[in-house]
């Protein structure tokens, strides 16, 4: 009898080439690389969000954030986990095909492995999937179908529960980031709070997403700006008016910051004016500290998104000034 397509690709799922080791994976994933299961779960995810809108997966930083944050639910923080490595190997899966870059189809033919992101990248526009695993995963019956045999086939009992939750907060957290972007900038989105349509977790994912988008990844105060191919970032999204006091996600509550310039911001030792100039701290140059370029930020103006709405409330600003900052 002919295997229905919906079932036959429940089978290949289920039936993954991984790496198998006792030593090297954790009962966690049933002693299997998890790399193949997370990204076929992460590809899930953006179809779940319509960010696949034609039979071609490739490299995002969606798609790079999604893998890490599967990966971080199963494996402990000293494991790091390579996107490249599932997206060169699925190929071994009959379903999964790569789609080589001009002039680089031999280059993929022949290579047994591919390590890093780069290499991939400089080889390989995406993959394609089977048309009828792509017409299937627009449905969502399908999706959820796959889903639940990738995490049965590959997770133990006691991590499946995790996984499930974690699709769910980023579908919420995505939908709430978009909400957010496109939504009605001129208010606090109190309907959202109101009715607890989102969990915190993520609502705090979606505010993210939201304000690192707006400023295309770059530090609001010192302008750094550095992406990696699997979508780490090096800027935080930061409350100016903290939620808690102003139960506002509006990207014009927040900045994007890297690490040192969240910490000065949060600290008092930063100020954005309503002018949007950086102001500094005195308390920065007291004696023994050496505060780097946090000095020379002083007088200067701040980087701001291309979208006028996203832009600081000049109003958050003050309340962060009154507040936080240290005058001297």
């Amino acid at each position: 009898m002919r295997e229905e397509p919906l079932a036959g690709y429940a089978r290949q799922f289920s039936e993954l080439r991984t790496d198998r080791s006792r030593s090297r994976w954790p009962e966690l994933t049933r002693n299997r690389s998890p790399h193949k299961p997370l990204l076929l779960l992460s590809v899930l995810d953006l179809f779940e969000q319509g960010s696949i809108r034609s039979n071609l997966v490739e490299f995002t930083p969606d798609l790079g954030e999604l893998f890490t944050r599967y990966w971080a639910e199963v494996m402990p923080p000293d494991r790091r986990g390579s996107l490249a490595l599932p997206f060169f190997h699925l190929r071994s899966d009959s379903f999964w095909h790569l789609v080589p870059k001009g002039g680089k189809d031999e280059v993929v033919a022949s290579a047994s492995q591919i390590r890093s992101l780069s290499q991939l990248r400089d080889t390989i526009i995406g993959a394609r999937l089977d048309d009828g695993l792509y017409e299937l995963l627009r449905a969502p019956e399908p999706r959820a179908i796959l889903r639940d045999g990738l995490v049965k086939a590959y997770f133990a009992a006691e991590m499946r529960s995790a996984l499930v939750e974690r699709s769910a907060v980023n579908r919420e957290a995505f939908r709430y980031s978009e909400e957010l972007l496109r939504g009605d900038r001129g208010k606090v989105v109190e309907a959202l709070i109101e009715d607890e349509k989102y969990r915190p977790v993520a609502r705090d994912q979606g505010f993210r997403r939201a304000v690192v988008m707006a400023y295309s990844h770059r530090c609001a105060l010192c302008g750094i700006r550095v992406l990696t191919l699997d979508g780490h970032t090096v800027v935080e999204a930061s409350h100016i008016k903290p939620w808690s006091i102003s139960y506002d996600d509006r990207p014009a509550n927040g900045m994007a910051l890297c690490r040192l310039c969240h910490w000065a911001f949060d600290e008092g030792l930063l100020r954005v004016s309503p002018a949007y100039e950086i102001q500094v701290s005195g308390q920065l140059a007291i004696s023994g500290n050496s505060p780097g370029y946090l000095i020379e930020l002083s007088g200067g103006g701040i980087v701001r998104p291309s979208e006028e709405a996203y832009w600081p409330d000049p109003e958050a600003l003050r309340w962060h000034h009154e507040n936080v900052f240290r005058q001297r």
